[in-house]
């Protein structure tokens, strides 16, 4: 069975809008507030649009914000078909608490999903750097909604997901801005069974003739 690792934060969930809702609960008060519009965020520390927060972490890290977490459009019934054909593997990086709450949200909203790898940030002055890249996945599908991320893996196929922002706008390999789009790539006849090359070939096909229609 093919191996696809799925990103969480901005690929699975919507994390951008959950932290702008937060936020703006938060920091209603405050002399100076602005409402924060999840749509305009492009900054990847949300600092366009939530200029109070002094470290991301504040929120990112908080019980409240994996309580009011939601999934992007239609990824969890994609992702639980796509589990009947691939071997499905979140990874994900964060502060210890912040993978602790990700950790127990998985469990209660992925149960169907037995292999996760959350990497801890919290790295001591001098300590090794982490990232994706100490994930092995070759020949193996990678989806991820930042650029650094998928370049620095030794995936067979890259798919860069969602919206462009800042940190994944200079990413020129393939793209999918949907769980549908996802899951009419990999779930088409064979997919999982063909190679990474194959299944991008596909997407170009895909991508060539929505353009020509549009």
């Amino acid at each position: 069975m093919k191996r696809l690792f799925l990103d969480f934060d901005c690929t699975i969930v919507d994390s951008v809008k959950t932290y702008c809702n937060i936020y703006n609960k938060l920091y209603k008060d405050r002399e100076g507030f602005k409402e924060a519009a999840y749509a305009k965020v492009n900054r990847y520390d949300l600092k366009d649009q939530c200029p109070m927060v002094a470290h991301q972490e504040e929120i990112f890290s908080s019980k409240e914000f994996f309580k009011h977490l939601e999934f992007m459009p239609d990824a969890k019934e994609v992702i639980e078909r796509l589990s009947k054909e691939y071997e499905l593997i979140i990874c994900s990086i964060g502060t210890l608490d912040n993978i602790s709450y990700k950790a127990k949200w998985i469990k209660n909203n992925l149960e169907f999903i037995k292999n996760v790898v959350l990497i801890s940030n919290n790295v001591e002055k001098g300590g090794i750097k982490t990232d994706k890249s100490v994930i092995n996945m070759k020949n193996a599908i990678f989806i991820d909604d930042h650029g650094d991320n998928l370049a620095s893996s030794n995936a067979e196929l890259k798919i860069c997901f969602g919206k462009e922002y800042e940190w994944n706008k200079n990413w020129e390999g393939q793209r999918c801005f949907s769980w549908k789009e996802v899951e009419d790539i990999l779930l088409e006849e064979d997919s999982h069974r063909i190679s990474g090359a194959e299944i991008a070939k596909k997407i170009k096909l895909k991508t060539a003739f929505t353009t020509s229609r549009s």
